[in-house]
């Protein structure tokens, strides 16, 4: 059951209903969030890649252009050192030097590419990428690398999650409590329907919300990296167990500890909703018994 307190969703108040979710990222000075998901137009399946552009790439034969060169060397199609060549990608894909041009400088930014002169543009090792970046994310998430970069992206969580429940139980934001106890009916609506893709929806904003208003402006960036991760497949690739009444009920928990300011019992709610994952056994198995 939600928290003691928790708000009366209607309907018509429940963002969930609407369409894509569109996830805000937080800016420098931002402390709560000023707005939630909105949604604008209706999508019955989970984004994946290729449906549309990230936040890095543009629209048209640009972003395609980028989407394709960035799911190629992600894949190893394209191996380390080998020269693209300009004229070459661009007779390939029908596309201008001008928007080679400017896609190269895209995976330039990313890590995946390197320009030098007399040289040409190569790939660059898997060390130098930016990994943290959405748009590799999702394209490890959706190719060979998917099992390696779900299992980095659940240690990520492992790590930063439990610290950031805990200091957004210090801050005192009544606001985030009363939206985090929304979220939680809104949880359990779907369980009762069922609606997996509105639970992971509203699964994804329970975590980040509470990654931004921990008062650490480093986990207000790492909120944004974790709602691309959550975004992966509706967030089956990192979500919680889905469609439980036992998350529901870890979730209430969580913010009953907010509530409190009990920082502490915010810590251990996270790692206990954090543990029914199904990898978490395989990655922290327990003691055997002797």
């Amino acid at each position: 059951m939600p928290a003691a307190g928790a708000t009366s969703v209607t309907p018509s108040s429940d963002p969930y209903r609407v369409g894509v979710a569109d996830v805000p990222t937080p800016g420098p000075e931002t402390t709560v969030p000023p707005q939630h998901f909105a949604w604008d137009g209706a999508e019955p399946e989970p984004m994946r890649a290729g449906r549309k552009p990230g936040a890095g790439r543009g629209r048209g034969l640009h972003g395609q252009l980028v989407q394709q060169l960035g799911q190629m060397i992600v894949a190893g199609e394209v191996g380390v050192e080998r020269p693209l060549v300009p004229e070459e990608i661009g007779q390939r894909f029908e596309v201008s030097r001008t928007v080679v041009r400017e896609s190269l400088r895209v995976l330039e930014a990313k890590g995946l590419v390197s320009a030098r002169p007399n040289v040409g543009t190569r790939v660059r090792p898997v060390a130098d990428w930016n990994l943290l970046d959405p748009d590799i994310i999702e394209w490890r998430a959706c190719g060979p690398q998917r099992d390696a970069q779900r299992r980095e992206l659940f240690e990520l969580r492992w790590g930063i999650e439990p610290l950031a429940a805990h200091m957004a139980a210090c801050r005192n934001h009544p606001e985030v409590v009363r939206r985090l106890s929304e979220v939680v009916v809104i949880m359990q609506r779907s369980v009762a329907q069922p609606d997996a893709l509105t639970y992971s929806r509203a699964d994804a904003e329970f975590h980040i919300l509470l990654l931004q208003v921990a008062g650490n402006r480093m986990l207000e960036h790492l909120a944004g990296i974790v709602a691309s991760a959550l975004q992966i497949s509706g967030g089956h690739a990192v979500g919680c167990e889905h469609l439980s009444e036992a998350s529901v009920g870890l979730h209430a928990r969580l913010v009953e500890a907010v509530a409190a300011g009990d920082g502490d019992s915010a810590e251990a709610a996270m790692r206990s909703l954090l543990a029914v994952h199904p990898e978490v056994e395989r990655m922290f198995p327990g003691p055997r018994e002797g």
